[in-house]
């Protein structure tokens, strides 16, 4: 009531000092008086018109002039309405107005959208004055307006700014606390009231207010934190519980730095308050699967452990059980060709003979196949190898036991050495290097050439042979289990040692293959890393380094 009654005052003093303005002080000539006044309205920054009691333009200044381009010529005798209002002039403000007018009331401080004869829109501030004579009866109005379309212009700027800040902490659930600093009051944004599932006009006016939602096995610890900043003036970032309204829980992020104030440091004049229980939950359900994981991966583990166990009991059975009736096989098909009479029919001791052969065949199978299965459960060593030093002393050694043919070996200088198990890669040197051996038997003079290059994270070793090759089509097949492509009568061998130097390769994380000219020559290829790996470096759909390369 004390506002409204201010405000009658007001008015009250601006019709009087209007109508004091139109009297002209004691002493002064009329005419002199209205000279002056119309030359202080003329050079006003502000647009003055003064219509009749009909409100018919009778007179405009210069600003006016100026700002909407209609000159006192153009304007004489026409409302100021059929001049500055357009299609989107407020038709229920212009009505309001109107209504004002004609009850001969004042006008202040209405805010109108105005055009320019040019049609340009702009803004105006509006107040109108009923000019009354002695006898109380209206003669003119007074109508002063001022350009506010740059004012408008940022109003709208900062509430579109305001708006998408808001969005864009809502989207982000990102809240805002805004401290007080003269009377301790806050004031809360939208998102505080509904993470805490308060009525947006009801946000919470104090820290007190907000310290009820505190979980309470959060708020001692979070009580000292805070006075631990507000004591060494360090920035404000803690994550708790709060629970709103309903009973429901939240985390919450707060983060602010401690105010500067005469008396010292003092609570944050700002709080960023982020909900972050979507993030929580996902990282308590991202450790529950992981849990979930590490179980199934121990189960796993006694599994593979048991059947390890399994493995090495069936390795102990082939061993044992297998090998002792193979032995007593030779050895009785060995007597009884001794025991046989020599006037024997010939077929009875060539009958021994494919018994004794047969036995050796089986129990070569039997140790491919425990050398293949034990590869797997078998720990692997991790040091520096001496490739050359390995190869060269099979070399000499296949030398030493080898004179059906002879073999000139071509062994390209400064073989790099690689970081494996010295056991296991000497066994894939042994099998290449046999096999070049064993298929290039039939040549008058057997070339094995063992060559290496750099590829991309390590190096890639070649043996190859003059030989009788294989199909190129077949070539995926020569590292299967008792996988050949030549018959056994004309080479023999029980189709395991690629097969396991392809296991012992790939333990080091390197890859093998193998390219053909069939009839002529037959190349293997085997990369190794730089640095010994547990599993195959090829990935899904990348080439083996130089694959077909080969030829003498």
């Amino acid at each position: 009531m004390a506002c409204i009654h201010r405000q009658r005052q007001c008015k009250s003093m601006k019709k009087d000092s209007v109508a004091r303005l139109m009297d002209a002080p004691d002493g002064m000539d009329m005419q002199l008086w209205l000279s002056m006044l119309e030359n202080i309205v003329g050079n006003s920054s502000n647009m003055v018109v003064i219509t009749d009691a009909r409100r018919r333009i009778t007179w405009i200044n210069a600003a006016y002039t100026q700002t909407t381009g209609w000159t006192l010529e153009e304007c004489l005798g026409k409302s100021p309405g059929d001049l500055l209002h357009g299609p989107d002039t407020n038709a229920m403000d212009v009505a309001r107005i109107a209504a004002r007018v004609h009850q001969g009331r004042s006008v202040s401080g209405v805010e109108i959208l105005n055009y320019k004869k040019s049609g340009e829109a702009y803004w105006a501030s509006l107040n109108i004055e009923p000019m009354r004579n002695p006898a109380g009866e209206i003669v003119a109005y007074l109508s002063i307006q001022s350009d506010i379309t740059e004012r408008r212009r940022m109003q709208t700027e900062a509430g579109e700014l305001r708006y998408r800040l808001e969005e864009a902490q809502r989207l982000a659930r990102l809240g805002r606390i805004e401290r007080d600093a003269s009377t301790g009051s806050i004031n809360c944004s939208s998102e505080i009231c509904r993470i805490l599932a308060l009525p947006p006009d009801a946000p919470p006016r104090s820290y007190e207010a907000l310290w009820t939602h505190v979980h309470p096995a959060d708020g001692a610890a979070l009580r000292q934190h805070w006075a631990q900043c507000l004591t060494s003036g360090a920035e404000l970032d803690e994550e708790f519980r709060v629970r709103d309204t309903k009973g429901m829980v939240h985390w919450v992020r707060v983060r602010g730095a401690p105010h500067p104030e005469p008396g010292g440091l003092a609570l944050p004049l700002v709080l960023s308050v982020q909900d972050i229980t979507a993030y929580k939950y996902r990282l308590a359900e991202r450790a529950r699967r992981n849990e979930e994981l590490d179980t199934q991966v121990r189960a796993r583990t006694r599994q593979l452990e048991e059947s390890n166990r399994a493995l090495e009991e069936f390795s102990y059975a082939l061993s044992h059980d297998l090998r002792t009736p193979l032995r007593h096989m030779a050895s009785f098909a060995e007597l009884l060709r001794e025991e046989l009479p020599a006037t024997s029919a010939p077929h009875l001791v060539q009958y021994c003979d494919r018994i004794v052969h047969g036995s050796q065949r089986m129990k070569q199978l039997i140790d491919g196949m425990l050398s293949f299965a034990r590869l797997g459960s078998a720990g692997m060593e991790r040091d520096p190898v001496d490739v050359e030093a390995q190869i060269r002393e099979i070399v000499d050694h296949l030398d030493a036991t080898r004179t059906e043919r002879p073999v000139r070996w071509h062994l390209q200088p400064g073989l790099p050495p690689v970081e494996g198990d010295a056991v296991l890669l000497r066994e894939v040197w042994i099998n290449l290097l046999d096999n070049a051996l064993k298929y290039a038997a039939d040549r008058a003079v057997v070339d094995v050439r063992v060559g290496w290059e750099t590829a991309a994270g390590g190096t890639v070793f070649t043996v190859q042979d003059n030989g009788v090759g294989f199909d190129p089509a077949k070539a995926d097949k020569l590292f299967g289990m008792f996988q050949r492509l030549h018959h056994e009568r004309r080479f023999e061998g029980a189709g395991i040692g690629l097969a396991l130097t392809r296991r012992i390769v790939e333990s080091h994380g390197g890859r093998i293959w193998a390219s053909s000219c069939e009839g002529e020559w037959a190349c293997f290829h085997v990369f190794l890393p730089a640095q010994a790996m547990s599993s195959p470096v090829e990935e899904e759909g990348t080439a083996a380094p130089n694959a077909g390369q080969g030829g003498l």
